[in-house]
């Protein structure tokens, strides 16, 4: 399987595209500097950051994990994505890291944002930013009862079948490449989540087989996984921040 983890100084030697009348890229240099700095106005210390990228950095991915927003399973995330090829909008959204297996959560309902890099871009994202990451704490605080109930749902051999069926046949987040290891941890985990037999656990199983999907597909993959794992626990969610909060939701055209 391929490993898309590279280094901080590789994103940065990408080159940046030139600006058109409809084309304004943001650098990846840029959201750097901003979501680290970021990070520390919001009173949040920086434990980690990770970068993986695709078509020689012309997509790519920042994941930031925070120290001081933590519990003895997970830790507070914060993640975007970015191209410099049109093929993805610019993408903020809030998760978590699994110490144990260093899965990822990444709910797409807590204030996540796109933009497509179009008009007044450049000026739209470093507040933006800002204000999505000084609320990130909340956001941690509702993933956290979230998992709690995931872990009270117990799943027979049948049950895990069906949701197993339905994320690659009805979803489609996952292939079966991810469908093999999947089943592999159904028979031999390679980590206690602590719930066996749980929804919580078949979650991480998921997760834990998207690790190394391409970058173009990390964060929307994620994103449906956990919203596919929140209906099957009937959990109805609201964002934390209101339309006017999330700005405008922009496809890339």
């Amino acid at each position: 399987m391929e490993n898309y983890n590279t280094a901080r100084g590789m994103l940065l030697a990408a080159p940046v595209p030139q600006q058109t009348k409809t084309y304004k890229p943001v650098s990846h240099a840029e959201l750097m500097d901003l979501t680290l700095e970021s990070i520390h106005q919001a009173g949040f210390t920086l434990d980690q950051e990770l970068y993986t990228s695709a078509r020689e950095g012309k997509v790519a991915n920042g994941k930031f994990t925070i120290k001081n927003v933590a519990d003895s399973e997970m830790q507070l995330q914060i993640g975007w994505q970015n191209s410099y090829d049109k093929s993805l909008s610019l993408k903020f959204a809030i998760g978590t890291k699994i110490f144990i297996c260093e899965n990822g959560c990444v709910s797409g309902d807590y204030g996540s944002f796109k933009h497509k890099h179009v008009g007044e871009i450049q000026t739209f994202t470093p507040q933006a930013i800002t204000d999505y990451i000084s609320d990130a704490g909340e956001a941690f605080t509702r993933i956290q009862k979230e998992r709690e109930i995931m872990k009270t749902i117990q799943l027979d051999r049948r049950a895990q079948a069906e949701l197993v069926g339905r994320m690659i046949i009805e979803e489609e987040f996952i292939e079966s490449t991810q469908l093999n290891i999947i089943r592999r941890e159904l028979d031999k985990p390679t980590h206690n989540y602590g719930a066996e037999n749980s929804l919580w656990e078949l979650y991480q199983f998921t997760t834990f087989s998207m690790k190394e999907i391409h970058p173009s597909l990390w964060m929307g993959g994620h994103i449906d996984a956990h919203s596919f794992f929140l209906d099957a626990a009937g959990i109805v969610t609201k964002p934390i921040y209101k339309p006017a909060r999330q700005l405008e939701l922009f496809e890339l055209v």
